[in-house]
């Protein structure tokens, strides 16, 4: 029996991760989005856009849960960073607030790499205005596969 190739491998596990969000879309388990597209033609990965996004913050990410984590700040910085600036600062203080509670340190460390992503979005990405829904890591050490559910460029169109 022939051996199935490295290449083959990857790529039948990224078919089956997208099934895997398509399915969650088709449930509802996304908040109901209609409309959904999936790897529509001319238009970047957002795995892709997001995996670069991120790549500076990389060298302190050891383990899965460090990566999960850091996914999870870039998304909501990448979102705030769309968010017209008025509306910005509030969200930006009520999610503080959740994650960092009373903790004067913590406060200041999440506000500094909420800052320093919106910027990092703003300077590099500035053009791509297109919301993250979701994000799904799946894989074991150094094989991680990044699925991401996004919006269509909707500038006039926050959500």
């Amino acid at each position: 029996m022939a051996q199935k190739s490295k290449g083959f491998g990857e790529l039948l596990y990224q078919q089956k991760a997208l099934n895997r969000t398509q399915q969650e879309i088709e449930r509802g388990e996304l908040g109901g989005i209609t409309g959904v597209v999936m790897s529509p033609k001319g238009v970047a990965k957002m795995s892709d856009v997001l995996e670069e996004f991120i790549d500076p913050y990389l060298d302190a990410v050891g383990t899965r849960n460090q990566h999960e984590k850091l996914l999870s700040i870039a998304v909501v910085a990448w979102n705030l960073a769309i968010m017209p600036k008025a509306d910005r600062q509030p969200l930006m203080q009520q999610l503080i607030d959740q994650a960092a509670g009373n903790d004067q340190l913590a406060r200041h460390d999440t506000q500094e790499i909420l800052d320093q992503m919106i910027a990092r979005k703003e300077r590099f990405f500035a053009d791509n205005k297109r919301y993250i829904l979701n994000f799904q890591l799946q894989g074991r050490g150094n094989n991680l596969h990044l699925t991401v559910t996004s919006t269509l460029d909707q500038p006039d169109n926050p959500i």
